[in-house]
């Protein structure tokens, strides 16, 4: 049946006016990845991106550096999380756990990575478990679920056997598909989530029956291509 690449976009521009931009690394990251690809993989027969700017331009990067690639065609089911809302959602909580005397601001939280990343753990877990909160539109987290597995369904379905799919997705929506198919947890979703690089590739095979609790992890996070390229620098996570 089909394997379907889900590859991470490049590193973005964290702590900028404007995240869903591909730093120059990211955009670096995403043409080793093509050029990487192009030597040591046959050709894909489609390439799905989510509707991010970060996802859609990392995919472009990626088609150039094939060369002779499938146009980029683009499908909401892998967009990413809000995780604007997910802050706006849970941020008071968070404040609140910290004290009175420790007013946290959405700009001091954003401007401080180790603040960053205690408060975002905080938030995630909060969103997982449908805390309460007053942030109306947010997605809830299993309603994001059901939607990355309808994602992979939608590809099995509409390709036929043997196809070789790439989907130019992020760490949320990839962890989503691992839980699809290895039935994690909320906990071990969200641990996986914080461990997939940038530019990395996770590999999924389908056999015969096209069903998730069916389908095998050929590859996890692989950043070969980087690491071939030998600058640490290309390792990022963020």
């Amino acid at each position: 049946m089909a394997v379907i690449f889900l590859i991470r976009h490049g590193q973005a521009s964290f702590g900028t006016a404007d995240y869903d931009e591909l730093s120059p690394t990211g955009r670096r990251q995403s043409e080793l990845l093509g050029a990487w690809l192009k030597r040591s993989a046959p050709p894909f027969d489609a390439l799905f991106a989510g509707r991010l700017k970060r996802q859609r331009d990392t995919a472009e990067h990626l088609r150039r550096a094939l060369g002779h690639a499938p146009p980029v065609q683009v499908l909401p089911a892998f967009d990413e999380y809000d995780h604007d809302g997910v802050i706006r959602a849970y941020l008071p909580a968070f404040a609140a756990c910290l004290g009175p005397e420790r007013p946290v601001s959405e700009r001091e939280l954003l401007a401080s990575r180790k603040l960053f990343e205690l408060g975002f753990r905080y938030m995630i877990r909060a969103w997982m478990h449908n805390e309460p909160h007053e942030h109306h539109g947010l997605e809830p987290w299993r309603d994001f679920c059901i939607r990355v597995g309808a994602g992979l369904r939608e590809l099995i379905d509409s390709h036929a056997p043997h196809a070789r799919i790439a989907v130019v997705t992020s760490g949320g929506t990839i962890a989503a598909a691992l839980r699809a198919v290895l039935g994690l947890s909320n906990k071990r979703t969200l641990a996986m989530n914080w461990t997939l690089y940038n530019a990395s590739v996770t590999q999924i095979y389908y056999g015969r029956s096209g069903q998730h609790h069916d389908a095998l992890v050929l590859g996890l996070n692989n950043v070969a291509h980087l690491e071939l390229a030998g600058g640490a620098d290309l390792i990022t996570f963020r």
